[in-house]
């Protein structure tokens, strides 16, 4: 991949900022710049400069935050055309969580659409926040009349605090007053970028591109470096690219880190299969 350290470097200098100062949409696009290759992705950045200077007067106008809303959908769905597409669900492309794609072809992932929705709403000062929904990513619009939840994906509609729950209910089932204040929390800039790389890497596994599905694992631990399912799966992947030597080391890490997790066992047993592999090359 051309300019992968510069790619890398840059998604490095974004998270390196405390989490409210991350600056997201720089921080996505040097995802895609790294998986894509080419040209530097950060001129990609005026998009919302332009989108936000063309919105504000119709922003401006307006009297409370169904108003803001309302403007704001009317921009970005119905004049600049951003749409969410079901299909995507169903034939995974790595185009979707490419913001630069998603920006050029106005349709992307649910947390795409939202982040376009958020970058856009934080430069006019509107107090907009992500909703990591399971299954689902939104925008909560804060409000002292009472919170919106609007859908990116569905040109914007509206959700209702019951729409949520349902949707929290479809995925874990009945939960306490306690766990659904916990996921409808705002996310932080580093658990949105999380996201995206992990519907990357789920992409690429799709598409059997395991070489890309690693570097996702490789910048997931950047964000993260103490999660163990992640560690793992960076062992697997670079096992399968034959990685074997950095492979071992991460398999051996993850033994030791989690001596009680489920599938111990048989990462024992693939971490004794590698070394029996080197044993005989040497």
């Amino acid at each position: 991949m051309d300019h992968l350290a510069p790619a890398r470097q840059r998604f490095l200098n974004c998270i390196k900022h405390a989490d409210p100062e991350v600056p997201l949409a720089a921080a996505a696009l040097a995802l895609a710049w790294e998986d894509q290759g080419g040209v530097d992705r950060e001129p990609w950045l005026a998009h919302f400069d332009t989108f936000a200077t063309n919105v504000a007067p119709m922003v401006n106008a307006t009297s409370n935050a169904t108003e803001q809303i309302a403007a704001l959908n009317t921009y970005l769905f119905d004049t600049i055309g951003f749409y969410g597409d079901p299909s995507c669900y169903r034939h995974p492309d790595p185009a979707h969580s490419y913001l630069d794609q998603v920006i050029e072809r106005r349709t992307g992932l649910p947390i795409m659409l939202a982040l376009i929705y958020l970058e856009t709403g934080w430069r006019l000062g509107l107090p907009v926040h992500g909703l990591a929904l399971p299954g689902h990513f939104m925008v909560r619009f804060r409000d002292p009349a009472g919170d919106h939840f609007v859908d990116p994906f569905s040109g914007g509609s509206s959700w209702s605090m019951a729409d949520c729950e349902r949707q929290i209910a479809t995925f874990y089932g009945a939960v306490g007053d306690e766990l659904s204040s916990i996921i409808m929390a705002p996310p932080g800039r580093g658990a949105i970028l999380a996201r995206i790389l992990r519907n990357l890497k789920q992409t690429h596994l799709a598409r059997g591109d395991s070489r890309r599905a690693l570097t996702a694992v490789e910048r997931l631990l950047l964000l993260d470096a103490s999660d163990p399912g992640e560690l793992r799966d960076r062992g697997l992947l670079r096992l399968r690219t034959g990685q074997l030597h950095a492979a071992i080391t991460d398999l051996e890490a993850y033994v030791q880190r989690n001596p009680a997790a489920n599938d111990i066992s048989e990462i024992k047993r693939i971490a004794r299969e590698v070394i029996t592999q080197l044993v005989k090359r040497n």
